[in-house]
Parts: C-alpha cells; sequence; structure tokens
C-alpha cells in the first residue's frame, strides 16, 4: 500500500496548530468587564492635596500616567462651559483598560479570546455645573471635615488615556508581539480615547438616574499607535459609592488597518481584523486646582 502523505500531513498540521494553541492560545480568557470591576493596586498613587478640609471618608487616589495629557479637544470644551459651571471627576486607582480579540486556531475551528489588560490608565470626566460646599458651622463650634461634590447628571467631556506598553495577558510571546511589531510601543507608548461633540449637541449630555445604569453611546476620537480614527464607545454608567462618583464601562470597536497597524496572523494562528477595546473607569470628584480649568 502507498502512504498517504496527504492524511499524514494533514494530521501533522492539526497536531502542530493544536500545540500551538496549547501553548500560545490555551486557557480562559477573563470575562468582560462590568460596572464596578476594579483592580487591586499593590502600589498606592499619593493622594492630591487639597485646601479644602478633609473629607469623611478615606480619599480616593487618582492616577497619573507617563505621556498622558489631556487632549485639545477636552480642554476647548472645559473652556466652553465655564460660564455655566464644571466640575472635575478623575479616574481612581485600579480602574481597568486592555483589549480583546479573537485569535483563530486550525483554520478557525478552534477559537480563543485574547486579553490584554493594565491599571495605568488616567483621565476625567467634566459635568456642566459643580460647585464644592462645606456644611456650615455654628457660631462656638470648630469647622466640620465635610467637603464634597454635588449630584450632577450633566456631564460635558470625557477622555482617558492609557499606558500601551503596561498591558498585559497571559502570554509572554503574545505580549512580545504586541509592544513590539504591532503596537509598536517604544515609540507610542499611549492610546487616547477623546468624546466629541455630537452633530446637535455641543456638550456631552447623560441622565444619569439615582438608581441604576445609563447606557448610551459616546463619539469620539481615538488615538492608537501614533494614529488617529473616528470611533464610537458603547457606554454604561451609574452612580457610584463614596468616595466615588461614577462607575463607568466602555467598549470601543477598532478595525486595525484604519490605524494603520498590520494583522499579525501567521502560519499557526489568524488574528481577526477587527477587535474591543475595553474599561472599567471609575471616577472621583477631583477638588485639586484643575491645570485646564
Amino acid at each position: 500500500m502507498k502512504p498517504k502523505h496527504g492524511l499524514f500531513a494533514g494530521v501533522a498540521v492539526v497536531v502542530l496548530a493544536v500545540c500551538a494553541w496549547l501553548v500560545f492560545g490555551g486557557g480562559d480568557a477573563p470575562a468582560e468587564l462590568t460596572l464596578g470591576d476594579r483592580a487591586v493596586v499593590d502600589d498606592a498613587v499619593e493622594s492630591v492635596e487639597t485646601s479644602e478640609p478633609p473629607v469623611t471618608y478615606p480619599p480616593a487616589v487618582f492616577t497619573n500616567v507617563v505621556g498622558c495629557d489631556t487632549p485639545s479637544r477636552v480642554t476647548d470644551v472645559v473652556d466652553n462651559i465655564a460660564d455655566v459651571g464644571r466640575g472635575r471627576y478623575s479616574v481612581v486607582e485600579g480602574s481597568i483598560a486592555g483589549y480583546r480579540v479573537v485569535e483563530d486556531f486550525i483554520g478557525g475551528l478552534v477559537d480563543v479570546d485574547a486579553v490584554g489588560r493594565t491599571t495605568a490608565i488616567q483621565g476625567d470626566l467634566f459635568s456642566l455645573s459643580s460647585f464644592n460646599w462645606t456644611e456650615p458651622t455654628p457660631l462656638g463650634e470648630e469647622p466640620p471635615s465635610t467637603t464634597a461634590a454635588p449630584s450632577d447628571e450633566s456631564l460635558a467631556s470625557l477622555w482617558f488615556c492609557v499606558d500601551v506598553a503596561s498591558i498585559t495577558s497571559d502570554r509572554d510571546s503574545r505580549d512580545s508581539r504586541f509592544r513590539g511589531p504591532i503596537m509598536d510601543t517604544a515609540n507610542f507608548p499611549t492610546a487616547t480615547f477623546t468624546a466629541t461633540p455630537g452633530p446637535f449637541s455641543q456638550y456631552l449630555v447623560s441622565d444619569i438616574p439615582e438608581t441604576g445604569s445609563a447606557t448610551f453611546t459616546v463619539p469620539g476620537f481615538l488615538v492608537l499607535a501614533g494614529k488617529g480614527h473616528a470611533a464610537k464607545a458603547s457606554v454604561e454608567i451609574q452612580r457610584a459609592e463614596l468616595p466615588y462618583a461614577y462607575e463607568l464601562v466602555a467598549q470601543i470597536p477598532v478595525v486595525f488597518s484604519d490605524f494603520g497597524i498590520d494583522n499579525p496572523s501567521n502560519t499557526v494562528v489568524s488574528v481577526r481584523d477587527e477587535g474591543l477595546i475595553e474599561v472599567s473607569l471609575t471616577f472621583a470628584w477631583n477638588p485639586a486646582p484643575c491645570p485646564i480649568c
């Protein structure tokens, strides 16, 4: 009998693909982020100092990412709402950002969600109106340590910036490709999403209920690997317990070619041309002097 070279070759390909899946893509990917998801960060950032009286609850700790500067679109909005008042809510420590893409093995017979995440994320929400209040002090008594920001449903601007170079997954080999030929983090270490005004509204305005969440689509401008492109974020937001103000989760669909990112597929694994940016952000009222306010 003649050897069935074609069969042997097919078996070899399947075995190779299965081994590659076990080495590069096996395992359970983290579930999609949900409202209130926060990571535990070991190295705490010092809290922002303020001249206001101390709060009665533990202060929120804000993140600051090197290379993440407030986009000009945000400064323009903040300037525009100066006459009606504004409040600033900043991303707190433990917020999460990352990507989710599908890797196909064995010609698509096996699909793996590749997920990478980081807690190195910075950003702000600005509201149309806000003010600081201090509880009146009865005559002869010491001033109370109660300073807070009031509830506010009108959000004017949103931006966040991610340290892409710090994103990691469950595979070192994937991370090396991600930081190197895919995202070129040596030259473009950060990525930024900035909400932009809609065609009929000067501001990003959303009604956030006292209980429950609100869902809406936020048009914006996304910068990845040094290139910008229009993008839309699907956002769910709700109020949070003190010392926090809001909790937000968002997904931003991305077509990699829009940003000049080459598809990293090879003979072993095929990566789809689109993916998701995922974030879970917690914001707290930031009483510190705002450099752009």
